[in-house]
C-alpha cells in the first residue's frame, strides 16, 4: 500500500490531473466571486482562514477549501519528489543539473509555508484614530494619532498626507511617520496608511498587520531564484 501511495505521489500523470482540477476549481471561483461581490468583498482584507471561519457558507466557499486541499497535495507530492531525487546518486558533472530543480522545489515549499502561516496566524485590522485618542491593537499594544498634515499641489488638490503615530506596548514607546506607500514596521506589527483628513477634525485610518509568513515566503523566493540560476547555468553548460 505504501509503495502504491508513493508511486501515486511521484506520478507525473497524477500531478497533471490535479493541476487540471486546480485550474477548473479556480475557474469556478472566478465566476462565483463576481456573482457574489458583497459576500466576497472582505476576503482581501482578512487572513483567509479567519475569513472562512467568519463567513460559513459552504455553497459559496467550497471551491476555496478544494483549492487548499489540492495545494496540500502539490506540497506533499513536491516533498516526496524531492526526497526521491536526493536519495539517488548522480555523476559529479550532473549534480548541478539534477539538484537545482530540488532547490527550486524547496523554495516553492517555503513560499507555500509562508502563505499558510499568513492565512492561519496573520492579522489585518483597520483602526480609525482621532487626534489625542488612544486605541488598543487587538493583539496587544496601543496606537495614538499625534498629528496629521496635508500637502497640496499648485492647483490646490491634496497631494500627500503625513501622519504622526505613537505606538506603545509595555515599556516600549515609539513615534513614527506614516505616508501613502511608505509603511512602517515596529516589532511584530506592520503599519500602513489608509486615509487621513484634517476636516472637520484630524483623523487617520491605519491598517495594522501581523504577517508571520512573510519571512518564510521571502526565504523561499530567494532559494527559488538561486535554484533557477543554477538550473540555467547547468543547462547552458550542457
Amino acid at each position: 500500500m505504501f509503495r502504491g501511495v508513493y508511486r501515486f505521489l511521484l506520478s507525473v500523470k497524477t500531478v497533471i490531473l490535479f493541476y487540471l482540477l486546480f485550474i477548473l476549481t479556480a475557474l469556478i471561483g472566478s465566476v462565483k466571486i463576481p456573482a457574489n461581490l458583497a459576500f466576497f468583498s472582505g476576503i482581501d482584507d482578512t487572513p483567509l482562514f479567519r475569513w472562512l471561519a467568519e463567513n460559513g457558507k459552504p455553497s459559496l466557499t467550497w471551491w476555496i477549501y478544494a483549492l487548499i486541499i489540492i495545494l496540500a497535495f502539490f506540497a506533499l507530492s513536491t516533498i516526496v519528489c524531492t526526497i526521491d531525487a536526493l536519495l539517488k546518486r548522480y555523476p559529479r558533472r550532473m549534480l548541478l543539473l539534477k539538484l537545482s530543480p530540488q532547490v527550486m522545489h524547496l523554495g516553492v515549499l517555503f513560499i507555500m509555508l509562508g502563505h499558510l502561516l499568513t492565512a492561519s496566524t496573520g492579522m489585518r485590522e483597520d483602526i480609525l484614530l482621532q487626534t489625542g485618542e488612544m486605541k488598543e491593537i487587538p493583539a496587544g499594544g496601543t496606537l495614538a494619532l499625534k498629528d496629521v498634515s496635508v500637502r497640496k499641489d499648485r492647483f490646490g488638490y491634496d497631494a500627500d498626507w503625513i501622519t504622526k503615530i505613537e505606538y506603545k506596548d509595555g515599556d516600549t514607546r515609539e513615534e513614527f511617520i506614516l505616508r501613502p506607500v511608505r509603511p512602517a514596521r515596529k516589532g511584530r506589527y506592520g503599519f500602513f496608511f489608509r486615509s487621513a483628513s484634517t476636516e472637520p477634525e484630524m483623523n487617520a485610518l491605519i491598517r495594522v498587520t501581523i504577517d508571520n509568513g512573510a519571512p518564510w515566503a521571502l526565504l523561499g523566493g530567494t532559494i527559488l531564484c538561486f535554484g533557477s540560476v543554477g538550473f540555467a547555468v547547468a543547462r547552458f553548460r550542457g
